[in-house]
C-alpha cells in the first residue's frame, strides 16, 4: 500500500531551497488505493492477523516539500488521514527513494526530509503506538563497505555510481554500458541513528536494489546467496560505523554505530520479474539455507522475508508468497543433520 504526501505543487520542486520556495505548505496525504477493498480484506475473519502498513514514497515518488512541516506535524496529519478511514492502516513504512532523472530534485535527499522521517517515526511510535518500518535500498544502509574508502561515509546523493562495480575494469565497463548511476550511500543510517532502532518494528533491506552490492556479490563474485544474506545479518547484528553523519549543531558531523538485531531484520528479495543480472534472484532454498546457518550459529535468525512485488506473483512460474510459507525460522534440520 503506497501513500503519497501531496504538496499541491505542479512545479516538481519538492526539494527546493528556501530561496526558491518561501511559502509554507501544509502537509496532506492522498492515495489512489481502493480503501473499501482494503477494508473488506481487513474484515475477513481469516485475515485478522494480517498487518496493513502504508508505504510512503517509492521510486519516482515525491519527497516532502521544503518547509512544509515538521516530522511531528506530518505524523499528526497521517493519523488524521488514517482516522478518517477508520484506522485502516496499522502503521507506516518508509520507502523514499530517488528518481529516473539523475539531475532531478529527488536524486538527492535534503537533510530536512531525513529529519521529517526521523521525527515522524519517533512520534508515531511513542505518541501513537503505531507500527513503523523502513525499506532502504541496500546502498542506503550498506553494512558491507570498507572503512578504508568512502563506502561508509554518509551522503545525501541518490545518483552515485554503484560502489561494488567501480573497482574492476570489466565491472566499470558493464556499468557504463548499462548507463546506470542511481545508488545512495548510508542516507538511511542517519534516520536510524536519529530515531533509534527502538522506533522501528523492522528494517527490510532491499537486496533487490538495481545493481546492488548483493547482486555484485552473487553474480560477479559468485558468492552463494545464502552466504551473502548471512554475512549481512551478522554484520548488522554486530553493528558497523557510519562516518560524517550530520550532527546536532550546524556544520558539525559525527560518527555513529548502526546496529540492527536479528529480531528486527527482514531480508527483501524480488520475485519472478527479476532478471538475475540487474536485480537479484533468490530462491526459497537459499533463504532456508541462510536461516539454518544462522540457527546453527546463534540459535536465532533474522525476523522475516519480504518480496517485491505482489503484482508479479506467478511471473516466470515463481510463486513467492506460497513458497515462502514453507520457510522454517526455527531450526529445520534434524539432529542427525546437525
Amino acid at each position: 500500500n503506497t501513500i503519497h504526501n501531496n504538496n499541491n505543487n505542479d512545479n516538481d520542486n519538492d526539494n527546493s531551497s528556501p530561496t526558491t520556495q518561501s511559502k509554507r505548505i501544509l502537509p496532506t496525504f492522498q492515495t489512489n488505493l481502493d480503501i473499501e477493498a482494503i477494508r473488506a480484506i481487513r474484515n475477513e475473519p481469516s485475515h485478522q492477523d494480517v498487518v496493513h502498513i502504508a508505504a510512503i514514497g517509492g521510486w519516482n515518488g515525491p519527497h516532502p516539500p521544503y518547509g512544509a512541516a515538521t516530522g511531528k506535524e506530518w505524523c499528526h496529519k497521517f493519523v488524521d488521514f488514517n482516522r478518517q478511514h477508520g484506522y485502516i492502516f496499522d502503521g507506516i513504512d518508509w520507502d523514499l527513494e530517488g528518481q529516473d532523472d539523475r539531475e532531478g530534485p529527488r536524486s538527492k535527499f535534503t537533510l530536512e526530509t531525513l529529519d521529517i522521517m526521523s521525527d515522524f517515526s519517533i512520534e508515531a511510535k511513542q505518541g501513537y503506538g503505531m507500527m513503523v518500518s523502513m525499506a532502504p535500498a541496500e546502498s542506503y544502509l550498506d553494512c558491507t563497505g570498507s572503512s578504508s574508502s568512502d563506502d561508509l561515509e554518509f551522503s545525501l546523493n541518490l545518483n552515485l555510481f554503484p560502489r561494488s562495480w567501480k573497482h574492476h575494469p570489466e565491472d566499470q565497463k558493464f556499468m557504463e554500458d548499462a548507463q546506470f548511476a542511481h545508488a545512495g550511500r548510508q542516507c538511511y543510517a542517519y534516520v536510524l541513528h536519529k530515531a533509534g532502532i527502538e522506533s522501528f518494528d523492522w528494517v527490510a533491506l532491499q537486496l533487490y536494489e538495481a545493481y546492488s552490492v548483493f547482486v555484485h556479490d552473487v553474480t560477479r563474485r559468485h558468492m552463494k546467496a545464502s552466504d551473502a544474506m548471512v554475512q549481512r545479518a551478522e554484520q548488522l547484528q554486530k553493528g558497523y560505523t557510519v562516518f560524517n553523519l550530520p550532527g546536532d549543531a550546524a556544520k558539525t558531523t559525527t560518527n555513529a554505530k548502526i546496529q540492527i538485531p536479528f529480531s528486527k531484520l527482514v531480508m527483501g528479495i524480488a520475485n519472478g520479474w527479476a532478471d538475475g543480472t540487474k536485480f537479484c534472484q533468490v530462491s526459497v532454498e537459499s533463504l532456508q539455507e541462510s536461516l539454518d546457518t544462522l540457527n546453527d550459529r546463534y540459535g536465532e535468525t533474522y525476523r522475516g522475508v519480504m518480496f517485491w512485488t505482489i503484482d508479479e506473483e506467478g511471473a516466470g512460474g515463481i510463486h513467492m508468497a506460497s513458497s515462502m510459507a514453507s520457510l522454517q525460522f526455527e531450526n529445520s534440520r534434524t539432529k542427525e543433520e546437525l
